[in-house]
């Protein structure tokens, strides 16, 4: 397969592209007692880019056409889980490496092999990647909401579990305004002070006490 000279790489566009995002909230940096602010933002665009488009675009840029790229596409997919399978971690040359997350909710201590399940994915992107990034430049929209009082926040989690029986992390910090990692320490608070208990089994996810938050 060889590269067209008549076209161009996507990185070499001769413009600076621009990305809509949004406020989702405004976060405190060092804790729940801390003056230092900043705002949490979230790329607005709803548009997506498959394997179909980008199989075009490659198509166009190399003497490829889209079969080949899709069939490339599909033997790197299984090579890259066959390897993740094997607990290797992937390098992609350029854009960053995968890996295997791995948790154990069964409370015992060592856990056993059968304890161990797989939580996710992680990417880690490459520096390459993200100095390819760097001009990108941001439209911001949205209006800074910020973070709950503490009469607020129990008439929110009040309100909540009247029609839900736990409540995660994240969806802490979307309704207090705080930041996830703000919204853990407060829920661990919870806990400390006896109105909220961890979900057994179930890794940042948390529900009130009895008499507590209107349950």
């Amino acid at each position: 397969m060889k590269i067209k000279k008549s076209k161009h790489v996507h990185h070499d566009r001769g413009y600076t592209p621009v990305v809509n995002c949004k406020l989702t909230s405004r976060r405190l940096v060092c804790g729940t007692e801390t003056d230092i602010q900043g705002v949490a933002v979230a790329v607005a665009h709803p548009q997506k880019v498959d394997i179909e488009q980008m199989a075009h675009d490659i198509s166009h840029a190399t003497t490829a056409t889209p079969t080949d790229v899709k069939l490339v596409w599909d033997a790197l997919r299984t090579a890259i889980t066959d390897a993740l399978s094997h607990g290797y971690r992937v390098q992609l040359d350029g854009l960053g490496s995968l890996t295997m997350e791995l948790s154990s909710h069964t409370g015992s201590t060592p856990p056993t092999g059968k304890d161990v399940k797989i939580s996710g994915i992680r990417f880690r992107a490459d520096k390459h990647l993200l100095d390819r990034l760097a001009d990108v430049k941001f439209q911001v929209e949205g209006k800074v909401r910020q973070p709950l009082s503490a009469p607020e926040l129990a008439d929110a989690l009040y309100e909540y579990f009247e029609t839900h029986d736990d409540i995660s992390v994240r969806e802490f910090a979307r309704i207090s305004h705080y930041a996830t990692s703000t919204s853990y320490q407060k829920l661990n608070d919870y806990v400390a002070h006896g109105e909220m208990e961890r979900v057994p089994r179930v890794n940042g996810c948390f529900r009130p006490t009895k008499g507590n938050f209107g349950r």
